[in-house]
């Protein structure tokens, strides 16, 4: 969307944000994207949480049929000499969120979430331990 299009009705809307991943290679300055087939229909305002080599996509909202569905996915991510590979594994049980907050609790492998919408008008005032 252009700048100049923009309004503060609209700044933050789904057509900001293609499917697609990035990885950020902050030691040699480098960048990638790559466009997953598990991920065509797009995902935005999602929680993602990182454990070694994998990163977790906890709901989210699909751009195409403008809807949360409980879903995760999970991506593995492998850095090869060369080019990284990406693979990506889908779970349809998860939580139907987006825009909540994330923080870690207690051991390094437990998280609560905090707030969030489960629809476009019904804000979400929980919270959940993952």
């Amino acid at each position: 969307m252009p700048p100049a299009e923009r309004t503060t009705e609209n700044w933050n809307c789904v057509v900001d944000c293609p499917p697609q991943v990035y990885l950020i290679d902050l030691e040699f300055g480098c960048c990638s994207a790559h466009t997953l087939p598990e991920m065509t229909d797009g995902q935005s305002f999602h929680l993602a949480l990182a454990r070694e080599d994998c990163v977790y996509f906890l709901g989210g909202h699909i751009l195409s049929t403008d809807c949360r569905p409980p879903r995760m996915f999970k991506l593995h991510v492998e850095l090869l000499l060369g080019s990284p590979v990406l693979s990506c594994e889908v779970f349809h049980e998860g939580l139907s969120i987006t825009s909540a907050i994330v923080t870690s609790v207690g051991s390094a492998h437990e998280y609560m979430i905090l707030g969030g919408y489960q629809s476009e008008s019904e804000k979400r005032m929980q919270c959940t331990y993952v």
